[in-house]
């Protein structure tokens, strides 16, 4: 920038702080001095918070770039530890900056090989044994190798692994049953299993399996994850807390270049700011639409509305280890009290299936029998709060502060009220809601369970299982632990599918959460965004992604 630009643009900030200028008008004037539009409608947004100051920026040529608004903070991008934060962390992450050894075909739960180029399993189905794809490297040079998979594995793998962390809260589910893990060759990485699960190649394409740079690992340690190393078709380039995260196109990627050279992404909670931003051009992409604003995107012929298959179980859950919810009768209660088609207004415009069992529809083990459980009957939730001996019922419950949580959290409060239940609602922020969640000392809480990758065992085992079942919920039934891990190893679809009928049964006879449902997911963008699909999983993926013209 030279002294007549820098001159031109302190002179448009000082107009925008004195609201001389709109936010729009200081956009279109930056980027007739070479400042791209996403910087400048980033810096307009900062600028014009009282008291703020611009943040600095960098003008270039930034080629065709596609600017994401998404509703999570990101809070740091290790995929280990992504986890532990919320989506906000996983989104701009997942197949985009890193990649697992699998993967999914954007768009659907089917799996292809990603850095591993093939695996073969042993006969008694105890040894997976996967061929790294050669001529790979990460981000920084280092050549991905045998090795450096089993560098990454080791660290979630092994508590005593000198770059292990406690908040590698996926490591449990990624290596269930994994004994050991070797690169027995140079391209050649072995995992053995302690029983013959069937499992293994899906979570391996799971955000939390990314594999990174072990250089960089080296060099950064706890800092990795505000300047991630992967082997995706973005780099990291550069991010600004709370403004953009940017990212660059990895001319080196082993697909192939992508067609867009830069991605930002920014973080912007409200539904209706997303929709205005997306609406003025802005931004290019807005993650989670609400459908109500539906009609208004398919509407504008500058835009377009993508929507998909999406595997996600809403639910409240109770903590059976701390009173009231130690009582079984006041959980059945409370399943008759909320009244599920509200829900699905509120969250989706009735783009929402009723919830039945913990499964989502489209995987093997969806009954949609199991909705007709717990009818929504206030009547018979008084009568069963009465047969629990408990009187002036009341609880705490922590909910999100995003999207539409807070709308879901006094629906379930005006339900639990009309029933003569008080709810204390508490609503947080993502990271702060998962810290406290996972401390085990919450009565009850609002959440939801995106699937990691297209396996109903994924929320079988992750919630009902796993040890967060027991630290979240207070949860252990054995029969439920016996059917999921029998499902594990068993290969035949139906076997499959009746265990879980069998698990979802006993799992709703303890009542120990209400399946509000399933809701669609609905993504807006801009007309000239091409390729751009909803996952499955609730990713982002921006390989195959182009903008016309």
């Amino acid at each position: 920038m030279d002294d007549r630009q820098a001159t031109a643009l302190s002179m448009l900030v000082d107009d925008l702080h004195a609201r001389r200028v709109g936010r729009r008008a200081f956009v279109s004037r930056a980027a007739q001095l070479g400042l791209t539009v996403p910087i400048a409608s980033a810096l307009a947004t900062a600028a014009a918070r009282a008291g703020l100051a611009a943040p600095a920026v960098a003008l270039q040529d930034a080629g065709k770039t596609l600017v994401v608004a998404i509703p999570q903070a990101t809070v740091q991008l290790d995929p280990a530890i992504a986890g532990s934060n919320g989506y906000g962390d996983i989104i701009p992450l997942a197949d985009n900056i890193t990649e697992g050894l699998t993967r999914l075909i954007p768009g659907t739960v089917e799996l292809e090989p990603a850095l591993a180029e093939s695996w073969e399993v042993s006969e008694d189905g105890l040894q997976y044994v996967f061929q790294i794809r050669p001529d790979v490297t990460f981000h920084d040079g280092t050549p991905v190798d045998a090795a450096a998979v089993e560098t990454n594995f080791l660290r979630q793998f092994d508590p005593e692994h000198p770059l292990h962390q406690e908040t590698m809260v996926y490591a449990g589910i990624v290596f269930a049953d994994v004994e050991a893990i070797e690169a027995t060759g140079d391209m050649e990485l072995t995992v053995t299993m302690t029983r013959p699960t069937i499992l293994l190649p899906g979570k391996l394409a799971t955000f939390a399996a990314g594999i990174v740079s072990p250089t960089a690992l080296e060099e950064l340690g706890a800092e990795f994850g505000q300047s991630p190393v992967g082997t995706g078709p973005f780099r990291f380039e550069s991010w600004t807390q709370d403004v953009e995260l940017v990212l660059t196109a990895n001319d080196d990627y082993w697909g192939g270049r992508p067609a867009l050279d830069r991605v930002v992404w920014r973080t912007i909670g409200e539904d209706t700011v997303r929709l205005s931003e997306l609406q003025t051009g802005s931004i290019d992409v807005a993650n989670q639409i609400d459908f109500m604003n539906a009609p208004d995107i398919e509407a504008d012929p500058n835009l377009q509305l993508i929507t998909g298959q999406f595997l996600n179980v809403q639910f409240l859950a109770f903590n059976e280890a701390i009173p009231p919810f130690d009582n079984p009768t006041l959980r059945q209660a409370v399943q008759h009290a909320i009244n599920k088609e509200a829900v699905a207004e509120v969250v989706a415009a009735g783009n929402y299936t009723l919830g039945a069992g913990p499964i989502a529809p489209g995987l093997i083990g969806y009954d949609p029998a199991l909705a007709g459980r717990y009818p929504y009957d206030p009547a018979q939730a008084q009568v069963l709060i009465a047969e629990s001996g408990l009187t002036d019922v009341s609880f705490d419950l922590l909910n999100r502060s995003t999207t539409f949580w807070p709308l879901l959290g006094q629906l379930i409060q005006a339900d639990l009220s009309s029933v003569g239940i008080t709810v204390n609602l508490q609503s947080l922020e993502d990271a702060e809601f998962f810290n406290r969640l996972n401390s085990g000392e919450v009565q009850a809480f609002v959440n939801d369970w995106t699937w990691d990758n297209g396996d109903p065992d994924n929320v079988m085992f992750s919630l009902f299982v796993h040890e967060r079942a027991m630290n979240r919920m207070g949860y252990n039934n054995e029969q439920v632990d016996e059917l999921v891990l029998e499902a594990q190893v068993t290969p035949d679809a139906e076997a499959r599918e009746a265990l879980y009928a069998e698990a979802q049964g006993l799992i709703l006879d303890d009542a120990i959460m209400v399946i509000l449902g399933y809701p669609e997911r609905a993504m807006g963008a801009r007309a000239p965004v091409q390729n751009l699909v909803v996952s499955p999983v609730g990713s982002v993926v921006l390989r195959e992604v182009d903008i016309e013209g």
